[in-house]
């Protein structure tokens, strides 16, 4: 499971020896013993996303898939959806970036006259200069600024933004847009696909007027750095006083007159500046990690197979505890086994494989069984798969997930503890459908549990992506204990028959979720908590909330990136969306997770507060009333 922004202060446990389990005589229980040896073992090196042991877990995971007659459900016909982990990204040297001819600036400083955007790979170019306006190309709008225009193995300048950015009404340039803003053609992205399509060496980027304003900002390498897939070219943001020296020596106008005369009759103005010559170079140090999702698929029957039900739980834990380790000092480098964490729910997954893959004909939904990766780094395994769906999440009916299942813990029966004692299960996201919780109350009475309820469908693990796609989740979890992310979490300390409890009761949910009507997404106001964190009790004013679900968690210097966004909060509310940088909070920069921790710290509950967002390169203030 992944830490939460405050992680709640566990017990300490002391590191007393565990004592080795005996194999079973019952062979469910026996393989369900044998997976979790399996992948909390030495040679999975703690299946932290940056070791070789990852890959022998996910082996192990698809090979069990494939046993149990799940077909392979990745696009290239594997078991296996890849994807990319982008934790960290800063400039490197060589950078530079020089012009040379007539006009050009004697030396260009790195941060004050130009900046590479953080979507540039480590790469270089050079090459004659050509000035492409604002770098669009829009046929319906029959409007391009590359007709006409041979930009191959050059270096390409535009402008921020489009024509008449400022302008409202009939006369903006995109009438098809919202909002200016908002125009296809106005993105980054867009822009460097449109030079990379046009075979341009390098893009530079200058402010148009409004963006320019007084001071004329250029944006830090970091701000695009993080979840961006990489340009193929070096892009880089100039001042518009670089570009004005290279016009004032030749026969063409000034930059500013250039933007006036295309923004007054919306006709491009581009041509290449004669003589002028540039030269860019740009080195990125970017902590990337390949990362893949294990996913098989049980094809349904019947009037409701073309529907599915999603079962999950994330097999990566965090590897040798350079990042996320409770053990402090003494515990980094060593192997953090991740037994409970998450190889407990794994193994109650490929248990479930092999059971509804030994069912013929079996009628319902589809089942889709999601090994995910990265979710100890932020759920990025989830999130891509939700970006990237295998299977539509329209047609998505539900999405189950196990995580830390492996410490079943007999707790008083009742309030008073007159009736003994039951093996507790916490369920979360019965608020998020009708139906859900009478769901689940109907499979405690074949398993005995002891249920915690919540309502919740937001929470540090894996259901969380879909809950905030708006599909009804349940999340199943035994609970909290001095061993999280410790490399005392071993093993030889699961309970492997309340593993297996846990197992049948799942299955009974799937039973159910895959032959019911289609349950009725809503969204819960209820935050999460955890039970049974010893200090859930005691009463703590919550602090305000964006409702947001933070990424770049490692990033030092790009912000704070929305991986989504809370159904019903006040981030939704206020016009937050998936992919929005925030850079800052009621005024204060917010330059990483801790500045914006410390910025929200400083607000109050039902006060509203005005966020600053990078959406699609533009800055986008919003008024937000945190809760």
């Amino acid at each position: 499971m992944v830490p939460r922004l405050i992680p709640a202060c566990l017990l300490l446990a002391l590191a007393v020896p565990a004592a080795a389990q005996k194999p079973f005589d019952d062979p469910v229980l026996e393989r369900m013993r044998k997976d979790v040896f399996f992948l909390a073992g030495p040679e999975c090196e703690g299946r932290g996303i940056d070791t070789k042991g990852i890959e022998k877990a996910a082996d192990h995971v698809a090979a069990a898939f494939k046993e149990a007659g799940l077909k392979p459900a990745g696009k290239d016909g594997s078991y296996f959806q890849p994807f990319t982990v982008t934790a960290s990204a800063k400039l490197g040297q060589p950078t530079s970036f020089a012009l040379t001819g007539p006009g050009a600036p004697k030396e260009l400083k790195l941060g004050t006259d130009y900046n590479p955007m953080g979507f540039s790979p480590t790469a270089k170019a050079a090459g004659g200069v050509v000035f492409a306006g604002y770098g669009i190309t829009a046929p319906a709008l029959k409007y391009d600024d590359y007709d006409g225009l041979d930009v191959s193995g050059k270096v390409v300048v535009i402008l921020r933004k489009t024509p008449r950015a400022g302008v409202k009404g009939e006369k903006r340039f995109d009438t098809t847009a919202p909002s200016p803003d908002e125009s296809a053609f106005a993105p980054f992205q867009a822009k460097i696909d449109n030079a990379v399509a046009h075979k341009a060496a390098a893009l530079v980027v200058v402010n148009d007027s409004e963006s320019a304003g007084t001071r004329d900002p250029i944006p830090q390498f970091a701000n695009h750095a993080v979840g961006t897939t990489p340009a193929p070219i070096p892009v880089l943001f100039a001042k518009r006083e670089v570009v004005d020296a290279l016009f004032a020596a030749g026969p063409s106008k000034s930059l500013k007159e250039l933007e006036a005369a295309i923004d007054g009759d919306l006709k491009p103005r581009s041509f290449e500046l004669a003589g002028v010559k540039a030269d860019a170079r740009v080195t990125t140090e970017k902590t990337e990690y390949k990362c893949k999702n294990v996913v098989g698929v049980l094809e349904g029957n019947g009037p409701l197979a073309g529907e599915t039900v999603v079962i999950g739980a994330h097999y990566d834990h965090i590897g040798y505890g350079n990042f996320g380790s409770l053990g402090g000092a003494a515990a980094r480098g060593k192997v953090h086994y991740g037994a409970d964490d998450n190889a407990s729910g794994t193994a109650g997954l490929m248990e479930l494989a092999r059971r509804y893959g030994a069912v013929r004909d079996r009628q319902g939904r589809r089942l889709v069984f999601v090994a995910f990766s990265g979710e100890e780094r932020g759920l990025y395994g989830s999130i891509h798969y939700c970006k990237e769906p295998l299977f539509p999440l329209d047609a998505t009916a539900a999405m189950v997930n196990m995580d830390m299942i492996g410490r079943v813990t007999a707790v008083p029966a009742d309030w008073l503890g007159i009736w003994g004692k039951k093996d507790r299960l916490v369920v979360y996201g019965t608020g998020t459908a009708p139906g859900f919780n009478d769901l689940v109350d109907r499979a405690a009475k074949s398993a005995d549990f002891r249920l915690n309820k919540l309502a919740a469908g937001t929470g540090p693990s894996d259901h969380d992506s879909f809950y905030r796609k708006k599909v009804p989740v349940l999340f199943l979890y035994t609970g909290t204990h001095g061993e999280y992310h410790r490399p005392t979490d071993v093993p030889e300390k699961i309970n492997v028959p309340g593993m297996k409890k846990v197992t049948d009761f799942v299955q009974v949910l799937l039973d159910d979720l895959t032959t019911r009507d289609k349950p009725k997404y809503q969204a819960t106001r209820d935050p999460w908590s955890d039970p049974t964190d010893p200090r859930a009790s005691t009463a703590r004013p919550a602090g305000p909330r964006l409702g947001i679900r933070p990424g770049n968690y490692e990033d030092p210097d790009g912000g704070v990136l929305v991986e989504g966004v809370s159904p019903g909060g006040a981030a939704e509310k206020g016009g937050v969306k998936d992919g929005d940088v925030i850079v800052e909070i009621g005024g204060k920069p917010v330059k990483n997770i801790g500045g914006y921790m410390t910025a929200m710290g400083g607000q109050k509950a039902g006060t509203a507060v005005e966020v600053v967002v990078l959406r699609k390169g533009q800055k986008v203030t919003l008024k937000l009333i945190p809760e």
